[in-house]
């Protein structure tokens, strides 16, 4: 029997598909192996900060308190609940103590890797997404929170997923596809509250610049999208509003962060751009209302940012510098390692492998651009970090929603390095070997 030309491409689109399969598994294994070492070897370290706030938090939950404060009974809503919520299911079936937490946080980390596979495959193809999943399974800005019980690997988990839908969906546009962003986008929101900027900067101009579709059918997609969305904000909005004076759709913690952000320590000397916590103590008639004292610190940290306009620029300059690893990197080093009581060797060699993947992103993105594909599902997420970050703090964990962007754009550079190189030996080798 004779195969035709078409079976032949079925049958290696097959195989190619399988050898993708099978190296993402791989990938993965080892990223998890990874993880669950570090883990391991670091089970007797103590966890503070906000990881100490959820652990504590899922407990709580399990335990009957809900989003409340045992002690002093007090309504809280200092993060979004998604982490928390999450973190709990382990403690659910018994599973309670910091180390149980941290090895489910290892595989939240390992379906990054996968999602962040995928979503390179579907941005620019297979080779792609292997080398994407690889840097997502070394890289330490991505592992690096799992132990620390952050809401972070949940974060970059949500965003891979959005991206790959996004490529997805500008490959093939589908009501289904719509309805999975406003709900992941929702997520997100429920992650790190100020990621529901996504929804403007990504979602709608990826619905309305749809090629193909008819005005009407792209408005209804959109309002499909903002209705899945609002379905997975309303119901922690709506129980905000039973326990709060003020409206809380997402978290009482901006104000915080605002104003531990912009006080009189972090405007000038060593510590300017960064953050200090012992201002936000000093802020006289602050409210056991949490919704309440978010707007009192919110609106201490305008009335001093007013009183200091010279100085705003260059300290929104410097957050956006400690966050991108520019300024005084040294120093924000020691800073991330000591807050969060993990090894300095960790956050140095994270720094280096960032500096190592820069490069590479901006000729990823130089390809891209030849190639006639779309950048902004990517720069979506960047941005997100810069609105994020010109208010409040110069933190290297605030850009976590730009590491999956930044690894991407690093997969397609580092391709288009081994695409050269195989050329170049294709040129002396007749014999041509095939690509994932």
């Amino acid at each position: 029997m004779f195969r035709s030309e078409s079976d032949g491409r079925m049958s290696r689109d097959r195989g190619q598909k399988d050898r993708f399969a099978v190296a993402l598994i791989l990938i993965t294994l080892v990223g998890l192996a990874w993880r669950v070492g570090y883990v391991l070897w670091l089970r007797n370290r103590v966890v503070l900060g906000d990881g100490y706030t959820f652990h504590y938090g899922a407990l709580d939950l399990v335990n009957g308190f809900g989003f409340y404060d045992p002690v002093s009974g007090a309504a809280l809503a200092g993060h979004p609940p998604a982490w928390t919520v999450l973190l709990a299911a382990p403690s659910a079936i018994g599973l309670k103590s910091w180390l149980s937490q941290q090895l489910f946080t290892c595989f939240v980390g390992a379906g990054t890797i996968v999602m962040t596979g995928l979503a390179g495959r579907a941005m620019f193809g297979r080779c792609v997404g292997v080398i994407a999943a690889g840097l997502a399974a070394a890289y330490p800005f991505v592992w690096v929170y799992e132990r620390e019980l952050l809401s972070e690997p949940l974060t970059m988990l949500l965003v891979a997923t959005t991206i790959c839908l996004a490529y997805r969906f500008r490959a093939a546009p589908g009501l289904g596809l719509v309805v999975a962003l406003g709900a992941i986008v929702g997520a997100m929101s429920m992650t790190r509250s100020e990621l529901i900027a996504v929804s403007v900067l990504l979602v709608v101009p990826l619905i309305l610049g749809a090629s193909g579709l008819s005005w009407p059918r792209r408005v209804g997609w959109l309002a499909a999208a903002g209705v899945a969305c609002v379905l997975v904000i309303a119901p922690w909005a709506l129980y905000n509003s039973t326990r709060f004076q003020n409206q809380v759709p997402f978290s009482t913690g901006l104000g915080v962060a605002m104003y531990t952000g912009n006080c009189a320590p972090v405007y000038h000397g060593p510590m300017t751009g960064y953050a200090n916590l012992g201002c936000a103590a000093f802020v006289p008639n602050i409210s056991r209302d949490y919704s309440v004292a978010d707007g009192q610190y919110r609106r201490q940290a305008l009335k001093f940012m007013s009183k200091n306009k010279s100085r705003v620029p260059l300290v929104m300059a410097i957050r956006i510098g400690r966050t991108f690893g520019v300024y005084r990197p040294g120093q924000q080093t020691h800073i991330e390692a000591s807050e969060r009581v993990s090894p300095l060797w960790v956050f140095r060699v994270g720094f280096v492998a960032y500096w190592a993947l820069t490069p590479f992103a901006v000729a990823g993105l130089v390809r891209m651009r030849r190639r006639g594909v779309a950048g902004y599902p990517l720069f979506a997420f960047v941005a997100v970090v810069f609105l994020a970050v010109l208010p409040t703090i110069g933190s290297v964990r605030y850009r976590a929603p730009a590491e999956i962007a930044l690894i991407l754009l690093a997969a397609v550079g580092f391709d288009w390095l081994s695409a050269a190189v195989r050329a170049r030996r294709n040129d002396r080798d007749p014999v041509r070997v095939s690509a994932l």
